[in-house]
C-alpha cells in the first residue's frame, strides 16, 4: 500500500519522516531514483520487510534554494512564508531584509516582516522601525514589532502563522533563537524523538527541521539560512522582486527600462512623488549593481 508523508528531516542516507495521520516520526530511506529530498517535502513510500522506502517526491509548491560555492542548493520546501527577523540590537539592516525579500519572491512564498526586541528601543528607536515597517506594509508584506518576554510581546507573530508554513532569517544577534524557543518550547524533546526515530544521535545543530505547530501551521528551523546573497541574480529578476518597482514599471517608456536615466520611467516619476521610498530605491540600486 502506497502512503503519503511529509520529510521531517533529512540525514543524508536517510530522512525522518512523518506519515499523514500519524503522530510518531520515523526512520525512510529514499530510492535512487528519488532527488535530493529537504525539511517539508511531500513524498510517496511503502512498507517494504518493515522499513520505510520513499518511492516519490510529490511536487513542490515553492522551494528555498541559496547559491553555495557558485550553485544553488535546496534548504526546506513547500514553504508559504520567509520569516524576516531584524532587531535593534544589532540594528536594523533594511539592505539585508530586502535580500531576504528577493529570496521569498524566488522561493515562490511571501515574506513576513518581523522586528523583535521591541522592549529594548527607545522611543525614538520605535518610532523608526515602525515607519520601516510601514513602508513593508504598503508594499504588501504583513510586517509586525514583538518581543520574546511576555506573552503580550509575541502575540502579533502568533497572529500572523495561522496556516502558514514559515522558517526564520535573519542576522546573528537579532534574537531567532528566542523566538524559536517561544514558539517550541519543547523543542529538545522533539529533537531526541527525532534521534531516536533516526539512529542519528543527538549532533543535529547542521540539520534543517520541519515542527508543526497549532493552527495548522509549522516552523521549519533550517541553521543553513543565516545570509543569502543575491549576486547570482541578474539584475531584472531583482527588479521582479521589488513589488513596488515592479508596479511602477509598467508606465515605463522602455520595457528594458533599468530605472536609472531613462526618460519617461514610471520608478522614476514614483520616486520623486514619494510613492516608492527613497531608501528601497537606493536598496535595489546596490542589489542589482546598477
Amino acid at each position: 500500500m502506497t502512503l503519503k508523508g511529509r520529510v521531517i528531516a533529512n540525514f543524508r542516507a536517510t530522512v525522518a519522516l512523518q506519515l499523514d495521520g500519524e503522530s510518531v516520526i520515523e526512520q525512510g530511506y529514499p530510492l535512487r531514483s528519488v532527488p535530493l529530498l529537504v525539511a517539508g517535502d511531500s513524498v510517496t513510500c511503502v512498507r517494504d520487510d518493515g522499513m520505510l522506502r520513499v518511492q516519490r517526491l510529490l511536487p513542490r509548491s515553492s522551494v528555498l534554494e541559496r547559491a553555495d560555492r557558485r550553485r544553488v542548493k535546496p534548504l526546506a520546501a513547500n514553504l508559504t512564508h520567509l520569516g524576516i527577523v531584524s532587531a535593534d540590537p544589532p540594528g536594523i539592516d533594511t539592505l539585508l531584509i530586502d535580500q531576504f525579500c528577493l529570496a521569498a519572491h524566488q522561493a515562490g512564498v511571501s515574506a513576513l516582516i518581523i522586528f523583535n526586541k521591541a522592549d529594548r528601543m527607545t522611543d525614538e528607536q520605535r518610532a523608526e522601525s515602525e515607519e520601516i515597517l510601514e513602508t513593508y506594509r504598503q508594499i504588501g508584506y504583513p510586517a509586525v514589532m514583538i518581543d520574546t518576554k511576555t506573552d503580550d510581546g509575541i502575540q502579533p507573530l502568533l497572529d500572523e502563522l495561522s496556516s502558514r508554513a514559515f522558517t526564520l532569517v535573519g542576522a546573528s544577534g537579532v534574537g531567532k533563537s528566542s523566538i524559536i524557543q517561544r514558539l517550541l518550547p519543547d523543542r529538545q524533546l522533539r529533537v531526541g524523538a527525532i534521534s531516536a526515530a533516526t539512529g542519528f544521535g543527538s549532533h543535529t545543530t547542521s540539520v534543517t527541521f520541519w515542527y508543526a505547530l497549532p493552527g495548522d501551521s509549522a516552523i521549519i528551523d533550517s541553521p543553513g539560512v543565516r545570509q543569502y546573497s543575491v549576486s547570482h541574480l541578474p539584475a531584472t529578476l531583482v527588479r521582479q522582486g521589488y513589488h513596488e518597482l515592479a508596479q511602477a514599471a509598467d508606465y515605463c517608456r522602455f520595457g528594458d527600462c533599468t530605472h536609472t536615466v531613462e526618460p519617461g520611467c514610471g520608478v522614476l516619476d514614483a520616486l520623486s512623488k514619494g510613492t516608492i521610498a527613497q531608501w528601497r530605491y537606493d536598496n535595489y540600486l546596490k542589489l542589482a549593481e546598477l
